[in-house]
């Protein structure tokens, strides 16, 4: 298992529950004790996460919004706000469903790429070669002896 995520969900609890407790006892109760107790047991007690307001100047993870998501679909939401929802959701999901199929198309996958050759052009330039004075007694002492 990543680490990363290991990691990161025992803070989101915090976030959650921290969110949670601001939110209010009416929503607080549509949630069941034993998920809250699950966040309680799991959460991570060296994260703390202070939500002050409603300015969300701190912004939450990534899995905080997922898990939230999920508790409003499954506990906050009315019927019919639910079915919206899921419509929504299935909507999603279907744009998505045919991005992928169109941008992977087996058929079409090699249609649309061109060739590109690159070019690389290296000048070679004569350059005059001039001894230094040094080598030119080097050679000198060389030759004598």
């Amino acid at each position: 298992m990543n680490l990363q995520l290991t990691t990161t969900y025992p803070k989101a609890y915090v976030e959650i529950l921290e969110i949670i407790n601001y939110m209010g006892q009416e929503y607080k109760k549509k949630i069941p004790s034993k998920l809250l107790n699950f966040f309680e047991g799991n959460k991570d007690l060296n994260y703390e996460y202070k939500l002050e307001s409603l300015n969300l100047s701190k912004p939450f993870l990534n899995e905080t919004m997922i898990i939230l998501a999920l508790i409003e679909q499954k506990y906050w939401t009315t019927d019919k706000e639910r079915e919206v929802l899921n419509q929504a959701l299935k909507e999603n999901e279907k744009k998505y469903q045919e991005d992928l199929r169109e941008k992977y198309n087996p058929d079409n996958l090699f249609k649309n790429k061109a060739t590109k050759v690159e070019t690389e052009e290296n000048s070679v330039a004569m350059v005059e070669y001039k001894e230094s004075i040094f080598t030119k007694i080097k050679n000198w002492f060389k030759r004598t002896f």
